[in-house]
């Protein structure tokens, strides 16, 4: 495997790591608010819709910067 591809797809895995951390992030960030101040599940739908806006704005911006890279 060429050293182009292989970082396309540790870039790619990164992305993946991403969204995962602030999917997971802003949905426990939002059970902890939750368990503080008793409002379950409030926090926890905020903090999950909070985690999906970031990781896809995240997400596309990190594509685009893939997509936009060297081709072969």
């Amino acid at each position: 495997m060429n050293p182009t591809k292989t970082a396309t797809i540790l870039r790619l895995v990164g992305i993946g790591w991403y969204v995962a951390v602030c999917i997971g992030g802003g949905s426990f960030g939002g059970l902890w608010l939750d368990r503080q101040l008793g409002l379950s599940p409030l926090f926890t739908l905020v903090g999950l819709g909070l985690g999906l806006a970031v990781a896809i704005a995240g997400m596309y911006r990190m594509l685009m910067a893939v997509l936009s890279g060297p081709s072969e």
